[in-house]
Order: C-alpha cells, then sequence, then structure tokens
C-alpha cells in the first residue's frame, strides 16, 4: 500500500512539474535539433499569427522541487541561462515580428536571449502572461504538501476547474480568463485583423503554458496537467486571429513540447 501511494503521489508531481509520460499533446523531439515547421497556411479570413509559446529556462527553484507561482521571482541559474541562449538560437532563423513575456524576471532573462536575434522585433511584457498564483504554496517545497495538492489536482482532473488554490490562489479558469484576455490585448486572437502572417514568440510558464494549451486547442482544462512543457520548450500553434476571443476551434497545433535544442 505505501509503495503504491509513493507511486501516485510521483504521478501528480510530474504534472506540476512537467515531467508526465503522457505523449497526449504531441511532443516532438526531431533530429538534428532541428525546428522543422510546414509553412503557415492562412484560412478563410486570409490572416494567421504562428504563436511560438516558450517556457523559461531553469531556475534554482526549479532544480529544488520548490513552488515560484506569480509570487517568487527568480533569475534564471546557470543551466537556465545557457537554455535562454539555445532557445534564441532555435527560433534565430524565424521571421519573429513581436516577442513577448511575463514581468517575471525569469521569463524576461529568456525572452531576451530571443530578443538580442531579432532586433528588429516589438519587445512587450504583460502581466497577463503571469505564472499561476499557487497561494501558500509559493516558496515552498512541493513534497511538504503532497497531501492538499493532490487533493487540488484530482478535483481539477474531474472537473472542478474553478477550484482555487488556498491563500489567495488561482484556479485554471482564472488563468485560462486572463492569458486569453493578454493574447486579445497582443493582437493575437479576437482581434479585427488584417490579411497576411505574423510571427510571434511568449515566454511564459509551465502551468500557464498547460492551461493556455488546453483551452486554445479544446482538450478542456481537467487535461491540462497531461501537458509535458519542459523548460525552454517551444510550442507552435497556428491561431486564425480573426476568430471570436473564447474560440477553441481557431487553432492547429503543429508542435507541443519541443525542446531538442537542448541537447
Amino acid at each position: 500500500m505505501q509503495r503504491c501511494c509513493r507511486r501516485r503521489w510521483l504521478f501528480f508531481l510530474c504534472l506540476l512539474c512537467g515531467g508526465v509520460q503522457s505523449n497526449l499533446m504531441g511532443e516532438k523531439r526531431r533530429g538534428a535539433n532541428s525546428l522543422e515547421l510546414p509553412e503557415p497556411s492562412p484560412g478563410e479570413s486570409g490572416a494567421l499569427v504562428r504563436l511560438y509559446l516558450c517556457r523559461h529556462g531553469q531556475t534554482d527553484y526549479n532544480a529544488e522541487g520548490k513552488i515560484q507561482g506569480s509570487g517568487v521571482d527568480r533569475s534564471l541559474s546557470e543551466v537556465g541561462l545557457a537554455q535562454a541562449e539555445s532557445i534564441g538560437e532555435a527560433l534565430r532563423d524565424i521571421p519573429l515580428d513581436m516577442i513577448g513575456s511575463s514581468t517575471l524576471t525569469r521569463a524576461i532573462q529568456t525572452a531576451e536571449a530571443i530578443s538580442k536575434r531579432h532586433p528588429g522585433a516589438n519587445r512587450v511584457e504583460h502581466e497577463g502572461l503571469r505564472e499561476m498564483n499557487f497561494g501558500d504554496m509559493e516558496g515552498k517545497v512541493l513534497e511538504d504538501f503532497r497531501h492538499n495538492y493532490q487533493i487540488l489536482i484530482e478535483a481539477w482532473a474531474v472537473g472542478d476547474v474553478r477550484r482555487r488554490w488556498p491563500g489567495g490562489g488561482e484556479s485554471p479558469f482564472d488563468v485560462e480568463s486572463r492569458a486569453r484576455a493578454a493574447l486579445r490585448d497582443l493582437g493575437i486572437i479576437g482581434v479585427n485583423c488584417e490579411r497576411g502572417v505574423r510571427h510571434v514568440a511568449l515566454v511564459t510558464h509551465g502551468r500557464f503554458n498547460k492551461i493556455l494549451l488546453a483551452s486554445l486547442l479544446g482538450e478542456g482544462l481537467n487535461r491540462a496537467g497531461l501537458i509535458k512543457q519542459e523548460n525552454c520548450c517551444i510550442n507552435v500553434i497556428d491561431i486564425d486571429p480573426c476568430a471570436p476571443f473564447d474560440s477553441t476551434t481557431a487553432c492547429t497545433k503543429i508542435v507541443i513540447n519541443f525542446f531538442d535544442h537542448l541537447k
């Protein structure tokens, strides 16, 4: 019984930290560290945004299994700085016209590594792209809160996605709402758009990415925890910017959790 409970806990730990082995959302590991993408193909509107949704590089808290969330602002570690340079190289040849990030240092540092290779791209920061607020758990070792964490994750998995972290934290629904609002503010979805293709990179956070990807791709917020997100991974999604703000059918998955550039 004890071994069974431990295995179950390790599974839930992976859901938060991005290590679950499920390939639900199409993880890509290609040869030669190359990001191989099809040509963008706008739909009936004639407009398309190719979104490169990235996770920030590693921090010391990531390595130590501590919760950061939106209230803990750690800088990248030496490993994280090297990862940021690698993601910058991976996106060097993409014709980015905008590079955005949350307002947290770990995301800003990663975005700057991309931005310095694209001096002509518009560089923006947005509060709505911050990591989920984990309430009382922020700054603490996840292992110390295994019971409370497991209860909440199980609640989300069965559809109680409005349930928040204790101590003023957010729910998946809260994060989805502000994430979509941020995309609208940045002209990525729900806007009066012009014909043509735009390439936009956003550097955000692990749990934030899982929730936003589940929302955009119509997978359901209760399944967000099954999406893997390594530090400095790249997700590529094609979006019809003319679609309604809350659309779940305007996005096409191209690549999820690509991280061969880190090898």
